[in-house]
């Protein structure tokens, strides 16, 4: 049996390539964590290793034909990471971690170690570092919320949410709630208003509107 030693020195550094940015995920809690990372990347780096040693072997090969099955057959399992709740949708990061990390190992596979190696450090300081530059970013930008208190008309939420889209505001969370005794609902809405947008423009509209009984600006938090 020949023993092919490059083949293992390109698993084992999707393995580490592949454990650095997963057990970055992992900590955070992500669906996709330091396991799945590993098994993608190693397994990326497995199917371009061996497309090139058949391609040696046969002329009419084409060697970058696993590989692109690869990239679009990681699909389903970043698709398995997103979650969608109400309007906001989380897991869209570590779907795109988890599509990165199979084009690593792809690289790997090939034997381009530095550019993988580098590809992963700018991986781990954008997930890292970026996170908390967007986060002050998102600050900025102004995060607030709505109490609203509405007739039970079902159709109430739609008419708050499209006032709130012609604003080009960005809904994070609504939270509905129903007032029997009176026949209310109350919508609790956190949104962030992009600039030159004021919130009382935003509630003298929605006060306008038929079946809206009472607009309140519960909390409010700038940079």
């Amino acid at each position: 049996m020949i023993v092919n030693y490059e083949s293992i020195i390109k698993i084992l550094f999707a393995t580490f390539i592949g454990g650095l940015i997963g057990f970055e995920r992992e900590v955070i809690n992500r669906p996709a964590g330091f396991r799945t990372h590993i098994l993608v990347c190693v397994a990326s780096a497995i199917v371009m290793d061996v497309n090139i040693l058949l391609a040696a072997t046969n002329i009419n090969m084409d060697p970058t034909r696993l590989g692109a099955q690869v990239i679009s057959g990681i699909g389903f399992l970043g698709a398995g990471t997103i979650i969608k709740e109400g309007p906001t949708v989380k897991g869209l990061t570590t779907a795109a971690s988890l599509w990165s990390v199979a084009c690593i190992g792809l690289v790997v596979g090939s034997g381009y170690y530095l550019i993988a190696l580098i590809t992963a450090i700018i991986m781990l300081i954008t997930l890292k570092t970026f996170s908390q530059i967007e986060k002050k970013w998102t600050r900025a930008k102004r995060l607030f919320t709505l109490l609203i208190t509405t007739d039970e008309a079902p159709e109430r939420l739609g008419t708050v949410t499209l006032i709130l889209g012609k604003y080009n505001c960005r809904i994070h969370k609504v939270t509905l709630s129903h007032e029997e005794a009176v026949s209310h609902t109350h919508i609790e809405i956190d949104y962030i208003t992009p600039y030159g947008i004021k919130n009382m423009d935003i509630i003298h509209k929605l006060e306008s509107l038929e079946g809206i009984l009472k607009v309140e600006l519960k909390q409010e938090e700038t940079s």
